[in-house]
C-alpha cells in the first residue's frame, strides 16, 4: 500500500493511514471525524508497556594508571663519567689501539671499586673535591719511613704515631710490604692521628691492556685500602698519556687520592702536566746533589740557578736532602763548564773524595755504592759523625748548624719538606750492616739501619745533641706552620747577597716579605740584600733597621720578616 493507490481511489485514507502505521509499527494518531468513531485497534507492540525512564548508568571509573616509573638518579659515579669518560675512552684507545672488550672490562672495574669504596672514604672524596688546594698547606712536614726499620712492622708504625705526631708529621711516605688488613688498620690509624698516607704501588709499569688493568686494579686497590696518596715510581717508565689516564681513573673513582712520583732531573715540569690537563699532584725532588755541592765548594752559584729556574713551575714538590739509594751527582755540569770552567769528571772524582771524607779537611763520612751513589745519613754527611768520634765540641757545633742549615733551606722553599726518618734526631751511618752477608754488599743500607729509639729518648734535652737537633728543627717547623709568608701561593725570588757563599731567597704573600740568607760555608761572613725597611729575625728574635749587612756564623742563616 502506498500513497498513489489512496490517489486513485482504492483505499479510504483512514484505512491507509492505519495500515501505515501498523506497517510501521507505528502509534498514529488520526483526525476525529464528526459522527464516526470505529474502534481503534492498536498493534500489541504499541499496547506493550513502555519501560520506565531510568537513569543513565554512571560510566565506569577509569582505570588507575599505573605509576609511572621515574628513571633512577644519576650516581655520583654516573656524574664523574659524563665528565671524564669521553677523554679517558679516547686516550685509551690511543694507548691500546680501540680494544673495545678491554675498554668495557675497565669500566666495569672503574664502577665495581667505587661501588666498593668505603662510606668514610667517599665523603673524604667529597670534601677534597670540594677544596682543590686541599693538600698545599703550608703545615704539611712529611716524612720517609721503613716500617721494618722504624718499627719492626706496619702495626709498629700505627703504635708509634704518637712519635710521629711529637716530630709534627703529618704525611707518612711508607716504604712496605704487607698485607690487606695490615694497611688497611695503618690507615686508619693514620686517619685518626690526621696523618696522611702515601703507599708505593709494587707493580711494574703496563705495556699492554691487560697489564693496565692488572695496574689500575692495584691503584685502586691501594685508594681503597686508605692511601692518601699514590707513589707511581719513576715516572720516565710511564707515558704520559698513562699518566693522564691514571689521573682521570682517580677523578673518577676516588677524587681525594694524590698522585706522586719521581721525575728526571731537570726535567720535571713536563710531570705535571697542563692546567685543564693536569697529571701527577706532586712530584718528589732531591736536592741532595745541589746542596751537598755547594757545602763541598762553599760556593752557591750554581744552587741559585737551579733554584731561579725552579721558580716558574707552578706544581708542588716534595723536597728533600737525599733520595733512598743515595746521592747521585747529576748536576748541570754545561752550565757549571760555562760559568765556572768545570771539568765534570774531575768536579765528580771530588765530589765523591769530599763526602766520603777522603779529601783532606773534610768531615764529611758517606760511602760509594756500586751505582757510583754517595750513601750515608744527613748526621753523618754534615760532619756530626766525625765530630762525635773526636769529641771535638767545636766540629760538633758547626755540624749540627750545618745539619739544621740544610734543613731550613728545605722549609724555605715552596712545597711539602720530606725529612728521611732519624734525621731528626741526628741518627748516624749503621756501619752494622758490613757483618751481615745479606746486606754487606749494598753500602745504601749504610743510611737505612734500625731506627735508634734511645736517640729519640733524648730528644727533649737541649744539652745533647740529640736534643739541640730535634728541637732546633722542630722550631723551625713550628715558625714555617704559622708564617704566611711560606704559603705555597707566595711569589718567590733569589737575589744576589754580595756574597758567593750565601745564598739569598724572597718570600712575599699578602703583605708580608720573608727574607731568607744562607751561608753554605763554614766561615764568619757578611752578606745582605738592599731591600729597604726594618726587619724581624723570625729564629732568634732580632730586630734589623736595615738588612744591607748581615753577619753570619759558620753554615748560620736568618728568616728576616717585615710585615
Amino acid at each position: 500500500m502506498n500513497e498513489n493507490s489512496y490517489r486513485k481511489g482504492t483505499v479510504p485514507c483512514h484505512t491507509w493511514r492505519m495500515i501505515r502505521a501498523l506497517e510501521e509499527d507505528q502509534y498514529l494518531k488520526r483526525p476525529a471525524v464528526p459522527g464516526r468513531r470505529p474502534p481503534i485497534v492498536m498493534p500489541e507492540s504499541l499496547l506493550a508497556p513502555m519501560p520506565s525512564a531510568q537513569p543513565a548508568p554512571a560510566p565506569a571509573p577509569a582505570p588507575t594508571p599505573a605509576p609511572v616509573q621515574e628513571a633512577p638518579a644519576p650516581s655520583v659515579f654516573d656524574l664523574r663519567m659524563a665528565q671524564y669518560g669521553d677523554e679517558l675512552a679516547r686516550l685509551y684507545r690511543e694507548q691500546f689501539h680501540g680494544d673495545l672488550a678491554a675498554w668495557d672490562r675497565l669500566t666495569t672495574l672503574l664502577r665495581q671499586s667505587w661501588q666498593s669504596r668505603r662510606e668514610a672514604l667517599l665523603a673524604q672524596d667529597q670534601r677534597r673535591a670540594d677544596d682543590p688546594d686541599w693538600y698545599r698547606r703550608r703545615d704539611l712536614l712529611a716524612m720517609a719511613v721503613d716500617a721494618d726499620r722504624f718499627a719492626g712492622s706496619l702495626s709498629g708504625v700505627a703504635e708509634r704515631l704518637p712519635y710521629l705526631k711529637d716530630c709534627g708529621v703529618n704525611f707518612l711516605r711508607l716504604n712496605a710490604g704487607a698485607g690487606e688488613a695490615e694497611l688497611a688498620k695503618l690507615a686508619d690509624a693514620c686517619h685518626s692521628q690526621e696523618i696522611l698516607l702515601a703507599l708505593p704501588l709494587n707493580t711494574a709499569a703496563p705495556q699492554d691492556a691487560a697489564a693496565f688493568h692488572t695496574w689500575t686494579d692495584g691503584l685502586l686497590h691501594l685508594a681503597n685500602l686508605g692511601a692518601d696518596a699514590i707513589r707511581l715510581g719513576d715516572l720516565s717508565l710511564l707515558p704520559h698519556g698513562m699518566l693522564r689516564m691514571a689521573r682521570l681513573i682517580c677523578a673518577l673513582v676516588c677524587p681525594g687520592v694524590l698522585l706522586m712520583g719521581k721525575a728526571p732531573a731537570h726535567g720535571e715540569a713536563p710531570y705535571f702536566g697542563s692546567q685543564d690537563k693536569p697529571e701527577c699532584h706532586l712530584l718528589c725532588r732531591d736536592n741532595g746533589a745541589l746542596l751537598w755541592n755547594s757545602l763541598a765548594t762553599g760556593d752557591v752559584a750554581l744552587l741559585r740557578h737551579e733554584v731561579e729556574a725552579a721558580l716558574s713551575s707552578a706544581g708542588l714538590f716534595l723536597n728533600r736532602l737525599h733520595g733512598d739509594s743515595g746521592l747521585a751527582w747529576d748536576l748541570d755540569y754545561g752550565w757549571l763548564r760555562a760559568h765556572c770552567g768545570t771539568d765534570e769528571t774531575a768536579h765528580r772524582q771530588y765530589l765523591n773524595d769530599w763526602a766520603t771524607g777522603r779529601f783532606p779537611g773534610s768531615n764529611s763520612r758517606g760511602e760509594l755504592c756500586r751505582e757510583g751513589k754517595v750513601c750515608g745519613t744527613t748526621a753523618s754527611l754534615c760532619g756530626v759523625e766525625a765530630a762525635d768520634y773526636e769529641q771535638n765540641d767545636i766540629k760538633l757545633e758547626r755540624a749540627i748548624a750545618c745539619d739544621l742549615l740544610l734543613h731550613a733551606f728545605l722549609l724555605t722553599q715552596s712545597g711539602i719538606p720530606l725529612l728521611n726518618c732519624g734525621d731528626e734526631v741526628g741518627q748516624l751511618n749503621d756501619y752494622a750492616y758490613h757483618e751481615d752477608a745479606a746486606r754487606a754488599g749494598d753500602a745504601r743500607n749504610l743510611q737505612h739501619g734500625p731506627f735508634q729509639w734511645e736517640l729519640a729518648a733524648m730528644r727533649n734535652d737541649q744539652e745533647t745533641r740529640q736534643g739541640k737537633q730535634f728541637q732546633g728543627l722542630r722550631r723551625l717547623e713550628q715558625l714555617r706552620a704559622a708564617e704566611p709568608a711560606f704559603d705555597a701561593r707566595a711569589s718567590l725570588w733569589t737575589f744576589d747577597t754580595g756574597n758567593p757563599h750565601v745564598l739569598g731567597l724572597g718570600r712575599w704573600y699578602e703583605g708580608r716579605k720573608l727574607v731568607a740568607l744562607f751561608n753554605f760555608s763554614g766561615d764568619f761572613v757578611t752578606a745582605g740584600t738592599p731591600e729597604g725597611g726594618a726587619f724581624d729575625e723570625l729564629i732568634y728574635g732580632g730586630h734589623y733597621d736595615e738588612i744591607g749587612h748581615v753577619e753570619l756564623y759558620p753554615y748560620g742563616f736568618v728568616w728576616l720578616l717585615q710585615h
